[in-house]
């Protein structure tokens, strides 16, 4: 009988621990899960995994999508995160993919700008990342903090721009 209680003991600390151990690391999205601004209703559209332009969208405004970042450390309130990484297509510089990291005070909305990344011309999708913030930037415990990402063309002849993933580490 003492076995059995032993081995309950057992099973129940392993189950509790899945939790904590699922939630450790990098807070990441792919480029489909953004909400868009409203301004581009007519203009965006996901792929499995991007946001891109419309393919029969002729306009040149820019689009805007917003990411909440989730404490995914599980650990504490702060995780040590100091890189914002950034996947996208840039093959021409009439295009670019910005993402903007910000902090917001959640009871007066005020918002801080922690890090910006901005796309590079490449003939491959490549990343680009922000490092150089610190590791005690982020603290769940009393602030939000979302990730506002703008996708621009100034000539609709060229290859879109395309947000392919966004990764906190």
């Amino acid at each position: 009988m003492k076995r059995v209680w032993v081995s309950l003991a057992v099973a129940a600390l392993f189950l509790a621990a899945l939790p904590l151990a699922a939630q450790t690391g990098a807070w990441t999205a792919v480029g489909s899960t953004g909400v868009v601004d409203e301004s581009a209703a007519a203009i965006y559209a996901f792929g499995s995994t991007n946001l891109t332009y419309l393919g029969s969208s002729t306009s040149t405004n820019a689009i805007v999508a917003r990411y909440n970042v989730t404490n995914t450390w599980g650990m504490s309130d702060t995780p040590p995160w100091t890189v914002l990484e950034m996947g996208y297509t840039d093959n021409n510089p009439s295009v670019s993919v910005r993402a903007d990291l910000f902090k917001v005070d959640p009871c007066t909305g005020a918002q801080s700008l922690i890090c910006t990344v901005t796309s590079l011309d490449s003939t491959t999708s490549t990343c680009a990342r922000c490092p150089g913030f610190a590791a005690n930037t982020f603290n769940f415990g009393t602030n939000a903090y979302y990730v506002q990402v703008t996708l621009t063309r100034t000539a609709i002849t060229v290859t879109p721009p395309s947000l392919l993933s966004l990764r906190i580490r």
